[in-house]
């Protein structure tokens, strides 16, 4: 436990350290729109021509992936002939484009890259996401990744925290208080 421990504050230190010296985006990413309730809206940026003219294609048969989520429960895409949800887990999302390619000039959404997640939080936190974009010569792949706002666990609030401690305490002391009272009788 204490390796895993130590692993992990190690990889965030790392990614940290990348993230502070990584440029601005340049590659397709997911953007977060907004949330109405349990509703998280989405869609796909184009960042990184990998076209003349400065566009981006994101071939039939790439794949997005959301994860470190909690409570999805459904998955819509605006367009599902368009973009398939692959797997619909409570802490993950694929999603694979289907029966064509998207283009689209840098700096633009994609017209069928919209899909909203429903979670049983309406907590927002940060989530990951990754994108494996199929380029459009050949049968290489390029793979993307970031952070967006998704749905989170709710964290309790260090006064809630604070008087539960308080009222255990409280109620620990009156039990000793009346088994005392009991024993004197």
């Amino acid at each position: 436990m204490k390796l895993a421990k130590q692993l992990s504050i190690a990889t965030a230190g790392v990614a940290l350290f990348a993230a502070v010296g990584a440029k601005s985006a340049e590659a397709a990413s997911v953007v977060f729109k907004g949330q109405e309730g349990n509703r998280f809206d989405y869609t796909i940026q184009f960042d990184s021509a990998n076209l003349p003219g400065d566009f981006e294609r994101l071939r039939d048969g790439s794949l997005l992936t959301l994860s470190g989520l909690s409570g999805v429960f459904d998955v819509t895409p605006d367009y599902p002939t368009r973009l398939s949800v692959e797997t619909k887990e409570p802490d993950f999302v694929t999603l694979k484009l289907i029966n064509f390619a998207q283009t689209g000039k840098v700096g633009t959404s994609s017209l069928f890259g919209n899909f909203s997640l429903f979670s049983s939080f309406t907590t927002a936190g940060l989530a990951q996401w990754d994108i494996i974009r199929r380029n459009p010569l050949g049968k290489v792949a390029t793979t993307f990744e970031g952070q967006v706002t998704g749905p989170g666990t709710p964290v309790p609030e260090p006064f809630t925290v604070g008087g539960s401690v308080v009222a255990l305490g409280f109620g620990l002391w009156m039990k000793r208080k009346q088994a005392a009272a009991s024993q004197k009788i």
